[in-house]
């Protein structure tokens, strides 16, 4: 579940798992002993605030900690700019080292994407692939069964690996509470400051499950529902928002400059269990609210226009713990 995974607390929750569940159960429940280990351990932690995969107030997998996806964005037209414009991308996301010390948690995650954009006119979206390299490290600390805090920090790399100086930051911190075992509530905030521009928000989050075969969440830029057919399948519908930021060197079009483009991401989404932890996944949706500005580096506007909305789809395989 992270710039955009990972805007807002966002890195902080994919962190996580992007999720939440069981911490304090009630006395119709059975009893679980999912006490961490003691002291010092390498591995993925049992954080009873973000684990729903033990949860016994939900029948949906656990959320996932690595996954391998491609999505394709079918060509749209520009609103103020000639032609139309099409995308791929391949994105990537795997933890690296957890490091567990009795109720503290080290929890680090690389996550990249490459993106390629294709245009019917030239214009200053480049024509090579664009890269994004991410790695959220969080701190957190379980407080009994109730509470959770946690802070991260972001470094990432965005751009061509021809443009100098693409490296960015974000960090945050967030404290979350367990008002009953089907609603806990975060809340935080997020900082980012990426050439030269610095954007600092408050943050909410939330999860709620009215019943064991629903989950309702609000993740940052994220918000869905998500829905469990059986023990092999699930469905959900999502709301995205991404903005990222891209450093490009210069060319024949325009100087070296940033590329921003934004949009909402409205997804239907199916996932198929494959192999114990391991799901495939498939999304289909549409995207809305797409925009993109162009600026030099003095934060000047080059070229700057709205994106008709327009149709995507995806494939994933994904790793639930």
């Amino acid at each position: 579940m992270l710039k955009y995974l990972i805007s807002g607390l966002t890195a902080l929750t994919a962190t996580f798992s992007l999720a939440g569940s069981v911490t304090e159960l009630t006395t119709t429940e059975p009893i679980i002993d999912s006490s961490p280990p003691e002291g010092f351990y390498i591995g993925a932690p049992h954080l009873e605030f973000f684990t729903r995969s033990q949860s016994t107030t939900t029948d949906l997998p656990g959320y996932f900690v690595a996954y391998a996806g491609y999505q394709h964005q079918f060509a749209s037209d520009f609103d103020s700019l000639p032609g139309d414009v099409k995308s791929d991308e391949f994105s990537f996301l795997a933890p690296v080292l957890p490091l567990n010390y009795n109720d503290w948690h080290l929890i680090s995650f690389l996550y990249y994407t490459q993106l390629e954009f294709k245009t019917s006119s030239p214009n200053l979206l480049p024509n090579t692939n664009l890269h994004s390299i991410n790695l959220p490290i969080a701190i957190v600390k379980e407080h009994g069964h109730e509470w959770i805090s946690g802070a991260f920090v972001m470094p990432s790399w965005n751009g061509d690996f021809d443009a100098g100086d693409n490296d960015g930051i974000a960090a945050g911190a967030g404290l979350g509470y367990v008002f009953n075992p089907d609603f806990r509530f975060l809340v935080g905030a997020y900082y980012s400051h990426y050439y030269g521009n610095d954007f600092l928000i408050p943050v909410v989050q939330l999860i709620y499950r009215p019943c064991t075969d629903v989950e309702a969440y609000i993740l940052g830029p994220i918000a869905g529902v998500s829905y469990s057919v059986n023990e092999d399948c699930f469905l959900g519908l999502s709301a995205r928002f991404s903005s990222p930021t891209w450093k490009v060197k210069a060319d024949q079009y325009g100087p070296e400059r940033t590329i921003n483009v934004g949009k909402v991401n409205l997804a239907f989404r199916a996932e198929h269990r494959l192999y114990k932890n391991i799901w495939g996944g498939i999304d289909l949706g549409y995207s809305f609210a797409r925009s993109l500005k162009v600026e030099d580096l003095n934060n000047n506007t080059l070229q700057e226009s709205d994106i008709k909305p327009g149709p995507f789809a995806s494939i994933s395989i994904n790793y639930r713990y």
